[in-house]
């Protein structure tokens, strides 16, 4: 099993900024991120989405968000 990533002080979405010792990300910098790796690699949400089975004819990421939710609050 691939070992868990750890905060290093600075922000992880590339910007260079230092962040607290237990944080990856300053505040909303992980959204960013990940809207800019999804459409470097993927294009798009519904590219992303579709390359891993979601979307009108697949699986539901809402339905298993709120599943996975259920799952973690027992």
């Amino acid at each position: 099993m691939t070992e868990a990533p750890k905060p290093t002080g600075t922000c992880w979405c590339g910007c260079g900024s230092g962040t607290a010792a237990d944080a990856f990300f300053l505040p909303g910098h992980e959204r960013a991120a990940e809207a800019a790796v999804v459409r470097i690699v993927y294009g798009g949400v519904p590219a992303f989405l579709r390359e891993h089975g979601f979307g009108p004819e697949g699986r539901s990421a809402i339905k298993e968000l709120a599943a996975l939710r259920r799952d973690e609050a027992r």
